[in-house]
């Protein structure tokens, strides 16, 4: 787990993208929904990460239901295995 000071350390980084993508942001800076191009992209990235991270877990948890319902001999509760 990282600790506050390394959470918000700083970097900088240069970027490249589309013009309309570019548009698309100013414009929710425009409505104030983001201070600035940088929040804006803080976000975005925060949501990548946490989206990955959710696919992570899911992915494992359909390979640990797949391998419990192997041994159960691959039937589940609601196809008429055991209770």
């Amino acid at each position: 787990m990282k600790t506050d000071e390394e959470a918000f350390k700083v970097s900088r980084t240069y970027v490249e993208t589309s013009t309309f993508l570019l548009e698309e942001i100013d414009e929710m800076i425009q409505e104030g929904f983001y201070h600035d191009r940088t929040e804006a992209v803080n976000e975005a990235l925060r949501m990548l990460i946490k989206q990955y991270k959710v696919s992570k877990l899911h992915a494992k948890d359909l390979r640990y239901s797949s391998g419990h319902e192997s041994k159960k001999g691959g039937q589940s509760r609601k196809e008429g295995g055991s209770s």
